[in-house]
């Protein structure tokens, strides 16, 4: 389970009574860091002989022996993602067993190895969601921010074969300078298939060791631009709804009082979800290298309690005390960790924010 925004109520609760009582009960497979996309702001992706001078993949008993550990320890649901999943050697087979297994699967893909015979194995062992991520409305977006032309006809094809086949499917849609001028013409594809888009403007400034290419830092919006397409975002969104929706989030921004605490780990990362690279290592989330545990040398029940315990000696974050829109900011532990380390400050997501705060209230107050 990647997100909590269109959850079930049930599911809701059960991963609040999870986190509450410090359970497993969603977990990310990073199966490969392996893409046939070179998207610039990607911090995975590796080729393949850098993917072996690292290690290597993971095969499948080690994906099963740790799914079974964590069965064991209540984990309900797995991401499967990469890189790209669908390149991982044994992802059919694993898939299906995972299914077998009684998980309740997501998929995240760019939507270009989508075939018949992928969409029949997702028609016959149904996953939650299969998350599509669009990078643009052309061949020539795709040439220049994939590096990869026909990968846009591969992913509306793919896109299409899902939505034949009935898997319950959403699109990801990172916004970047690559992309941004078909921002509209991106929102229109989901609307066409009718299915539900999610739009991310805010780039972590973040890399994984070893990765070589671009990165987010360089591929991002300015700080007023994210925080702008952030806001159109919401607008498109909540549709009709719109204003009434903005009007109640705006007054609960306006009205809470200053952020007193210290910033440390406040969401589920490392409290009922746990990220698992393609290097067999457990961390909070996929942002975080640190801390990490290995799970080649111990348990999936060691390394969450191992983990635990790495989390509570984190160091703390005072940079966002006293900021007064920080019900609106897209901040996190990560996020602001990474901020620092990149840029020094946090000044990028306060300019974002204050511009998506800025522009919600324009738009409401048209």
């Amino acid at each position: 389970m990647d997100s909590l925004d269109d959850v079930t109520g049930i599911e809701k609760y059960l991963v609040l009574k999870a986190t509450q009582a410090r359970t497993p009960i969603a977990a990310s497979f990073e199966l490969t860091p392996c893409c046939n996309l070179q998207c610039d702001m990607c911090f995975i992706r590796m080729n393949h002989t850098e993917m072996k001078a690292h290690g290597g993949l993971k095969d499948m008993d080690f994906w099963l022996k740790l799914a079974q550990e964590l069965k064991e320890m209540g984990t309900l649901f797995i991401l499967l993602t990469g890189g790209e999943p669908l390149l991982y050697p044994h992802f059919k087979e694993l898939y299906q067993a995972l299914k077998q297994m009684g998980f309740i699967i997501t998929l995240n893909t760019n939507g270009t190895c989508i075939t018949e015979e992928i969409a029949q194995l997702l028609q016959t062992y149904r996953p939650r969601r299969v998350n599509v991520t669009l990078y643009g409305a052309s061949r020539e977006t795709y040439e220049k921010l994939c590096h990869r032309a026909e990968g846009f006809e591969q992913c509306m094809n793919g896109i299409k074969l899902l939505r034949q086949h009935g898997i319950d499917t959403k699109l990801n849609v990172s916004v970047v300078q690559e992309n941004k001028h078909e921002f509209d013409e991106i929102l229109a594809i989901g609307d066409r298939f009718d299915i539900p888009s999610e739009v991310n403007s805010y780039m972590f400034p973040c890399a994984r060791t070893g990765h070589s290419g671009v990165g987010a830092i360089d591929a991002r919006l300015t700080a007023e631009e994210g925080g702008k397409y952030d806001a159109l975002y919401q607008k498109h969104k909540h549709g009709s709804a719109f204003n009434e929706v903005i009007a109640a989030t705006l007054k609960e921004v306006e009205e809470a009082t200053p952020y007193k605490e210290e910033v440390g780990i406040t969401c589920r990362a490392g409290k009922s979800s746990a990220w698992i690279n393609w290097q067999g290592k457990m961390t909070p989330c996929i942002l975080m290298e640190y801390p990490a545990v290995n799970l080649e040398e111990v348990s999936a029940k060691e390394a969450w309690s191992n983990l635990g315990e790495m989390i509570t000696k984190l160091p703390t974050h005072s940079d966002c005390k006293g900021c007064k829109l920080w019900k609106l900011c897209q901040v996190c532990y990560a996020s602001v960790s990474l901020e620092k380390q990149h840029n020094g400050n946090v000044s990028y997501l306060c300019r974002f924010t204050q511009c998506e705060y800025d522009i919600l209230k324009q738009l409401i107050n048209k």
